[in-house]
């Protein structure tokens, strides 16, 4: 994975805005005017999973095995996979602290990845499929700004919204007897959306701006269900809580009019 350890990945975010700060801090002068107006953004990136574990309690119903009242624990581990987002936001034209210019958005995002593996009760089984989220937000953006001519201009924020995580994930025990999936993870729940983001914007013209970020997102607060779909079946087997949570890093373009 692109972020081997998301504690340590949250310390190099936190790190950031420091290092950001230091150089402009120190440059700080009159030569800004801040200029309002509307934009337009379009980001893709790639999105890298932390491995997740959804538990909750068996309840088998009509075809699907297992034991009423017993745990149900399903690890589950992804791969990167691809993010893309599109913003309308509104530059503000103040001046806040004398360094920093504020935007407001509202995005939309799209987030795949593929399951590479997991364990069901920390047992031996094969894991496969993929997992969708599709998330509304609404974003704060500060600009770290010090001058009109500026080309290279920092920035941090984070945003809040709702966000539908639609999992595909399916698995078989590896008894030498199944060669198709017996049991899967399904259904789509909506949870509330958390994020932050720190990046680096280029400045090409009076209109365009080429940004990069790394983000941090979680959602929590969803409901799955663990279903038997052997041999066609399509029974319950138990309901399952947990979270989504990742780190991006995208690129893309700002037009401002």
């Amino acid at each position: 994975m692109i972020f081997s350890s998301t504690p340590r990945t949250l310390a190099f975010l936190l790190a950031l805005p420091a290092i950001a700060f230091a150089a402009p801090a120190a440059a700080q002068s009159d030569n800004f005017t801040p200029e309002g107006g509307v934009y337009v953004s379009l980001q893709a990136g790639v999105t890298s999973p932390s491995d997740e574990t959804f538990t909750g309690v068996q309840d088998p119903q009509g075809a699907s095995p297992g034991v009423a009242g017993a745990p149900a624990s399903v690890d589950v581990q992804s791969d990167e996979g691809f993010v893309g987002t599109v913003a309308v936001g509104y530059r503000i034209p103040k001046r806040i602290f004398g360094l920093f210019q504020p935007s407001v958005e509202v995005e939309y995002s799209y987030a795949e990845a593929d399951v590479s593996g997991g364990s069901f009760n920390g047992g031996n089984q094969t894991f496969g499929g993929s997992a969708e989220v599709n998330t509304f937000s609404i974003n704060y953006q500060s600009d770290i700004r010090w001058s009109d001519n500026q080309k290279v201009i920092p920035f941090w924020g984070g945003g809040i919204g709702v966000a539908e995580v639609e999992p595909g994930v399916n698995y078989f025990p590896n008894n030498g007897v199944a060669t198709a999936p017996t049991f899967a993870i399904t259904g789509s729940d909506t949870g509330l959306s958390l994020q932050s983001n720190i990046g680096v914007q280029f400045v090409l013209s009076d209109n365009i701006e080429l940004q990069t970020r790394v983000r941090y997102q979680r959602v929590s607060g969803l409901d799955f269900e663990r279903t038997f779909v052997g041999g066609g079946a399509n029974a319950f087997n138990a309901d399952l809580d947990g979270r989504f949570e990742t780190v991006s890093l995208l690129a893309g373009v700002r037009y401002r009019f």
